[in-house]
């Protein structure tokens, strides 16, 4: 009690989050940091402080630390075929990348990765076509401009 005969004020309640929020939150955390450290760098606890979410809720909304990596990657790869609409190019690029990223860290996670992201925005094309348009588009991507 305070010298006035009250007792103190508790510190404000954080409102509870919409079902599903968590899960987003830590999706978008997880994006944050895989794309930071990699695979085997990133941290489910640094994630879930990312997050704002209790560690706990990791494992509550995901069973292991590779589920939540193929929901990060699940969510670029949506966004990336949402964009390809508009710019297919750079859903390429992002996906490619990506792809590379993840099989540094880990070949089996970069398999998975190429089955959800490359294989749909691949499929049809040959090798030498393929290639060409990676090269296009990563050169494009970095800025490169062609003397002469």
């Amino acid at each position: 009690m305070s010298a006035e005969g009250t007792a103190p004020a508790s510190p404000p309640r954080r409102s509870r989050r919409r079902p599903g929020e968590n899960r987003e939150r830590l999706i978008e955390a997880g994006i944050a940091e895989f794309a930071r450290l990699g695979y085997r760098g990133a941290s489910t606890v640094v994630i879930a402080e990312r997050a704002e979410v209790p560690q706990p809720h990791v494992y509550a909304s995901f069973r292991t630390k590779r589920e939540l990596f193929l929901a990060c990657v699940d969510r670029i790869a949506r966004e990336s075929l949402d964009a390809a609409a508009s710019d297919e190019t750079r859903a390429l690029v992002s996906a490619f990348l990506l792809q590379s990223v993840a099989s540094r860290h880990d070949a089996e996670v970069g398999e998975e990765v190429f089955d959800r992201l490359l294989s749909p925005l691949l499929d049809g094309l040959g090798p030498a076509e393929l290639s060409d348009r990676i090269g296009r588009a990563a050169i494009a991507r970095m800025g490169f401009r062609p003397s002469g």
